[in-house]
């Protein structure tokens, strides 16, 4: 049992409660008003209904077996009505609830996924892309799954219990007992079990996660698998993250046999109960043998929903679970209390403040660091691999929340401004571009809705990419509408950039960063890149995380970092001048030891 003690496999973000699911579930547009339920209720109501009429008519048929054959017909004619309205309900009942799951379903889906694309950047990096795919995909095809397959059922066996025991003391008031007994047995068992359900259903979501996380980094990485030939340890990890995903699944295992146990313990007292009741009552002419039969009937068909109750005890439990974990995902955008100025109308000061940074039960990587970026300038931050400049890249673009210190954007603390203001503000650049699929018109319209075609034209021409230009003939011969993206023929790396570089244009930021935005360019390509950059970095407060010295040569200042800390400061000519650190770099890059 102590596969389910919380610990570090558990998602960061916890399910949501009951009430807050069946809150937001209340919320989705999709969500059927009073009629539906009234609707659902009656078709139901009846369903269960001629199940407890057709069972007691069928004991009771004992009373009249002897009796006039009309009589006894008329009663299976009954017990006949009954069963075609049981079929009908059930039908009409599962094809309400199906339907009407579906629906929920794709609602679901499109608030939890609008609240991850609103959601803070570093809130999302910290429950990670596999998470976030399976809350959307797995955990709510959970409960769909269980509700189509189960959904019906489950209605007819909660409804089941109170009918059951209604119909019973109609038939005698002492058959209560035996339904009270099976309630003093069962109930302490339960409580054994079902309170673990909920978190070894989480374990069991979260490996699963893991394991499509994996699958993702793998597919991502083929390239560089097949290149450095890689395929064993990809086909290992992966093979290792499924397993724990299986096992996750085999460690919840013993909590199923230990409800089909208590299944039969808690039938078995049922049983045994009514039988002695109803024998007892008949010696004693309380009740009718039809009566004593009638409520046998009654309990025996109630042994397949004491089964279902309890099988679908857990499936209910991980769908709940499941549900929960969708849920929270939806809700991860709050209600903002901070304030969420107007938008800076032109490039802002950067001032970093004593800020300091280190991950989650990691060492320190960033310990103190205090710069002021000017307006307007562009500020190239060069330094060996892990000396921390992607990190601080981060932190200004709200990738990654400070342990302390500040950063001060055009007079507005980050840390007490909306997330959504500081993205509005900060476009960050990196080399893994992302073009997305169809018309390079449309990937370019998401950047500037209501841009023109010149519009676009003028953007693309100015990183390099004019109707006139090489490129543009050959990698876009059929202009704004060549299909780029999944799908598309894939773009060489400097288009793919040039045309990344065009969305910061036309989306026009006040802040930039490029994290070595330009670094994949050949030899051949780099001037013209370099020349893209430069005209998206221009009239705005830029900083380059540089790769190649020759991007940092351009900027107007050039800050040298190592082990997290700025150690040089200055133009390309005083650091040369100076003999530092940053003129032992450039040596060593001018002497073609390659990138930094």
């Amino acid at each position: 049992m102590n596969a389910w003690v919380p610990d570090d496999r558990e998602d960061a973000l916890a399910p949501a409660t009951v009430r807050e699911s069946l809150a937001l579930i209340w919320s989705l547009p999709s969500n059927p008003g009073a009629c539906w339920y009234v609707g659902a209720a009656l078709i139901f109501g009846l369903t269960v209904g001629a199940m407890t009429v057709s069972a007691a008519l069928l004991g009771l048929a004992v009373d009249v077996i002897d009796g006039p054959a009309e009589t006894f017909v008329w009663l299976l004619v009954a017990v006949g009505v009954a069963m075609l309205v049981e079929t009908a309900g059930r039908a009409a009942g599962g094809w309400l609830l199906l339907a009407r799951t579906r629906m929920l379903s794709v609602d679901l889906r499109r608030a939890a996924l609008a609240a991850t694309l609103r959601a803070p950047v570093p809130d999302v990096l910290e429950l990670g892309t596999g998470t976030v795919i399976t809350r959307i995909t797995h955990d709510i095809d959970t409960v769909v799954r269980m509700l189509s397959a189960t959904g019906t059922r489950i209605v007819v066996t909660v409804l089941m219990f109170p009918v059951t025991l209604v119909a019973l003391l109609l038939l005698h008031w002492s058959f209560a007992l035996s339904l009270g007994l099976t309630l003093v047995v069962i109930v302490p068992l339960l409580r054994r079990v079902l309170p673990r359900m909920p978190q070894a259903a989480n374990i069991v979501a979260s490996a699963e996660a893991r394991r499509n996380a994996v699958l993702l980094d793998t597919v991502r990485g083929l390239p560089t698998l097949r290149a450095l030939r890689l395929g064993p340890w990809a086909v290992g990890r992966t093979r290792t993250a499924s397993w724990a995903a299986v096992q996750a699944r085999a460690d919840r295992a013993p909590l199923f046999v230990h409800l089909l146990g208590y299944g039969n313990i808690a039938y078995l007292t049922l049983l045994a109960g009514t039988l002695g009741l109803a024998t007892w009552l008949v010696g004693r002419d309380l009740i009718t043998i039809g009566a004593a039969t009638a409520a046998m009937v009654l309990v025996v068909r109630l042994e397949g929903h004491v089964f279902n109750l309890l099988f679908f005890a857990g499936d209910i439990q991980e769908a709940g679970t499941s549900l929960g974990r969708a849920v929270a995902l939806a809700q991860m955008v709050r209600d903002d209390a901070r304030p969420s100025p107007a938008d800076l109308p032109t490039a802002p000061d950067i001032i970093i403040d004593s800020l300091r940074f280190s991950y989650p039960g990691g060492a320190v990587i960033l310990p103190d660091v205090t710069v002021t970026l000017p307006a307007g300038s562009t500020t190239a931050l060069v330094g060996a691999s892990g000396a921390g400049k992607s990190t601080l890249a981060g932190l200004l673009a709200g990738l990654q929340r400070p342990d302390s210190g500040r950063i001060i954007l055009g007079g507005y603390d980050t840390a007490g401004v909306a997330d959504a203001w500081v993205t509005r503000q900060v476009t960050l650049l990196t080399q893994d571009v992302h073009l997305f699929s169809g018309p390079l018109r449309d990937d370019l319209r998401m950047a500037a809705p209501t841009a023109t075609d010149d519009e676009f034209i003028t953007a693309l021409s100015a990183t390099g990419l004019s109707p006139t230009s090489a490129a543009w003939a050959r990698s876009l011969p059929d202009g704004l509408d060549t299909a780029v993206g999944a799908g598309a023929d894939p773009l060489p790396p400097e288009v793919a950039q040039q045309i990344a570089l065009t969305r910061i244009i036309l989306r026009d930021p006040p802040v930039l960063i490029m994290d070595e935005a330009t670094s994949e360019a050949g030899s051949e390509d780099a001037r013209a890149l370099e020349a893209a950059a430069a005209a998206a970095a221009r009239g705005r407060t830029s900083l380059i995380v540089a790769h190649r010295l020759d991007q940092a040569m351009v900027a107007d200042r050039i800050l040298v970092m190592d082990l997290g800390r700025i150690v040089e400061s200055g133009t390309h000519e005083e650091l040369v001048a100076a003999g530092g650190r940053y003129a032992q770099l450039y040596e060593r890059w001018s002497a073609g030891e390659g990138p930094l």
